[in-house]
């Protein structure tokens, strides 16, 4: 049996920022989307042999160049950046609130460093709701990981099962409520930071 290396919360301690990898990122993103460096370059307006060299290592690459890459990749420059984490490694987040909400319901808020994201999880027991409705700027986005939850929004209920995803406005009222006798478990995120 060979024994293979694991990362874990905390063993890479805080170390020097790692610089990111942009050249490896933007093959990855090429790759994926079948494009050739030709093609890449022509898209983005600089020489192919330039772009090869960035993807290479073997150049840098200006911000105002990343940026033109970026708009051909859709993607934005903090993403070929590492997500402006300043590192290439994964980072394990701490929940920046965590508790009830509810008499049966367990909440817990991830803030996403780097941007307004935060991943929600949501727990009920069986017959228990949010002990508020709220409104906030953004979109909301809930993923039915277990269960079935009812999501109430402007006073309209719609019906979540088990598998289903669904996005909404956040700044119209909102709550979610388990209407079944078996746990529920919801996980999405909200594009602005909330708790």
């Amino acid at each position: 049996m060979s024994e293979k290396a694991v990362s874990r919360p905390g063993a890479d301690g805080d170390s020097p920022a790692f610089a990111p990898q942009v050249g490896a990122v933007i093959r990855r993103l090429r790759r994926q989307r079948g494009l050739s460096v030709r093609t890449l370059a022509a898209q983005s307006g600089i020489s192919a042999s330039f772009l090869g060299a960035v993807e290479r290592d073997e150049s840098d690459i200006a911000l105002g160049r990343l940026a033109l890459i970026a708009q051909a990749l859709d993607h934005d420059v903090a993403s070929l950046l590492g997500y402006s984490l300043r590192r290439a490694t994964p980072r394990f987040l701490q929940p920046a609130r965590r508790g009830p909400r509810g008499k049966g319901v367990e909440f817990s808020a991830f803030r996403i460093p780097g941007s307004h994201l935060e991943l929600l999880v949501a727990s009920f027991a069986p017959r228990t709701t949010f002990d508020d409705s709220i409104t906030h700027a953004g979109i909301d986005v809930a993923y039915m990981a277990q269960g079935e939850l009812i999501l109430v929004v402007d006073g309209n209920d719609y019906v979540l099962e088990e598998g289903s995803c669904v996005v909404w406005p956040s700044s119209h009222p909102h709550t979610m409520r388990n209407d079944s006798d078996a746990v529920a478990i919801a996980v999405g995120f909200t594009t602005e930071t909330v708790h």
